[in-house]
């Protein structure tokens, strides 16, 4: 792939006209295994029982291949699953040509997204823009007041020409008014490979531009580069759009590790990363929140020019707003902390953290816009020892959180907490009481240690067997595991996406059937609610749709490459092999 600089201060932005049809033959429902009925157990933050909404945990596979994971709900109350992975040998994926069978799954497989209109039972293929793509490293959200979905990632598998000449690497964003049938595509092409990117959006704040047939402004907001980490991630930059997401401007960097963006930070980076929660989050009003992490200390930022600068608040005496977490550390920060706001400005602080021993999930609000902050509250569930991945989700007054737990090692299971209700509760002095549930079945683990065991190997011709990693010299764990998903549904149902492995080795009854692959698994709470349980409180109602969809914009150029430490990420990344 050629890539070319462009000196353009306004972003020019890269789309294919119109609404792209759901492409291809009409996708098979797949089966996933019914729910077991698991029963949930109510309790108090840091695990006593408590008297709460009785339920169950249901879980189950999507019936693809699976990597790290988002999903979302939309307002029909359908359940996004991304990505959904079709391992698809040579064709398409780019990966070297040796005798590796078509069931093979790489991080080079192309991937489609999952979608579920019957709580899990069954699950069936959607294609954004009619095609398939990269199966990691994507961003996915829904509009909670239109229920309009979104979609990037950043690059179709294989190429597919109506994308251009430079389709490998930009951010291509995607939208559907109608859970995945049809879509609209664009594209930003000044970033290099943006791995796992976020949308939000919020009515247009006072003084600031108001967008045009659609009520909300969008915002897309994506690391510069590919790099897992700064300062080998240049910056993190947003986009906004005016027109529900049909074209996008280049608002600001909100981060950068040198020179720091934040005159707070004193000179020192700021820490961010390809899966870290520094990512603006709306109130009421339109202003936008971000977290900052700079020399030991996260500072609350806040924007009311559309994301276009992000001065740290300052408290009535002057000095910066820092949030209750632990000093962020060099790295991945994987999943390290997370912000919601829910639609009466109550913030949702989610942290990793550990309470004497045992590492665990804490949750703290606030209710002052960051000011003050509740003391953390516990919200594992209750005999669990260790936590790995987890991922939150909020919608209205409800919070969840989904994770990987266990008693005991080396295995983990699917597990998620949620909550309804917690402001009210601690206004009146109360702990909010917890409801939790295994979503896998205890005999099945969804991993047999910290990382998948058993896919991800080749799939070579007898009597060779599969037991070389791939690619080589890994498995597809080392970059294609690193997240899990949380959503709610309005109707309040708390999901949450994992990685379910084959087996504890290749060689495992499990993994030779399944001829190596992960699958995608799904779970999600059924709670039984009685009068006098609080219930979610849900965002307006959804706005009439715009009559028409409005114009997409002409092709743009790829930005440049940052340095050959990027190349070689690519190579592991995407191809994993000789073009």
């Amino acid at each position: 792939m050629t890539a070319r600089h462009r000196s353009a201060v306004v972003l020019a932005v890269g789309a294919v006209a119109g609404l792209l049809a759901w492409a291809g033959a009409v996708p098979q429902a797949v089966a996933a295994p019914a729910c077991t009925g698991r029963p949930t157990v109510a309790h108090l933050p840091g695990g006593a029982p408590a008297t709460g909404p009785e339920g169950v945990a249901c879980g189950g596979t999507t019936g693809f291949a699976g990597a790290e994971s988002h999903l979302v709900a939309t307002r029909t109350g359908a359940v996004v699953f991304t990505p959904a992975v079709l391992p698809d040998g040579l064709a398409g994926t780019g990966t070297a040509p040796v005798p590796v069978g078509s069931d093979t799954q790489s991080n080079a497989s192309p991937a489609g997204q999952a979608i579920t209109h019957d709580d899990g039972k069954t699950w069936q293929l959607v294609k954004p823009s009619g095609v398939t793509w990269n199966p990691t490293d994507h961003g996915d959200y829904v509009d909670p007041d239109t229920g309009r979905l979104f979609f990037a990632d950043y690059g179709p598998i294989p190429l597919a020409p109506q994308f251009g000449p430079e389709q490998e690497g930009p951010a291509h964003l995607n939208w559907s008014p109608d859970d995945g049938k049809t879509w609209h595509h664009t594209a930003i092409d000044t970033v290099f490979l943006p791995e796992n990117p976020r949308y939000t959006s919020a009515k247009p704040p006072p003084g600031q531009p108001k967008p045009v047939g659609y009520p909300n402004v969008v915002y897309f907001c994506a690391n510069s580069n590919v790099g897992f980490t700064s300062p080998v991630i240049t910056s993190r930059r947003c986009w906004s759009s005016l027109d529900g997401g049909t074209t996008f401007t280049e608002r600001g960097t909100v981060l950068r590790a040198e020179p720091p963006v934040h005159a707070e930070c004193a000179g020192q980076q700021e820490q961010y990363s390809a899966i870290d929660g520094s990512y603006p989050q709306p109130t009421a009003d339109g202003s936008l929140y971000l977290m900052v992490s700079c020399g030991g200390s996260t500072y609350l930022a806040r924007s009311t020019d559309e994301a276009a600068t992000f001065p740290v608040v300052k408290r009535p005496g002057g000095s910066p707003v820092t949030l209750p977490l632990p000093a962020a550390q060099p790295g991945l920060n994987l999943g390290a902390s997370d912000l919601r706001i829910g639609p009466d400005d109550t913030m949702y602080l989610v942290d990793q953290e550990s309470v004497g021993p045992k590492p665990t999930i804490v949750l703290r609000i606030s209710t002052d816009r960051g000011l003050t902050w509740s003391k953390p509250l516990d919200l594992l569930a209750p005999g669990l020892t260790g936590v790995n991945s987890w991922a939150m989700a909020q919608y209205g007054d409800q919070v969840a959180v989904a994770y990987l737990g266990h008693k005991s090692g080396p295995t983990w299971d699917g597990w998620i907490t949620t909550a309804s209700g917690v402001r009210a509760a601690l206004a009146a002095g109360r702990k909010p009481v917890l409801v939790s549930g295994q979503v896998n079945d205890p005999a099945r683990p969804l991993l047999y240690g910290d990382n998948v065991q058993g896919a991800g190997t080749f799939q070579l011709p007898a009597p060779l067997g599969n037991t070389v990693p791939f690619p080589p010299p890994f498995d597809i764990q080392v970059f294609g595991n690193d997240f899990i998903g949380a959503t709610i549904t309005p109707g309040g149902q708390a999901w949450g996406s994992f990685t379910q492995d084959c087996g504890p080795s290749p060689g495992s009854p499990g993994c030779v059937a399944q001829k190596g692959q992960t699958r995608g698994y799904a779970g999600h709470l059924d709670l039984l609610l009685e009068a006098d349980d609080p219930a979610t409180v849900l965002p307006p109602a959804a706005p009439a749709a715009p009559p028409a969809q409005l114009p997409a914009t002409g092709p743009g150029d790829l930005a440049g490459l940052g340095a050959v430490l990027l190349l070689v990420v690519v190579v592991l990344r995407r191809r994993t092999g000789v073009r």
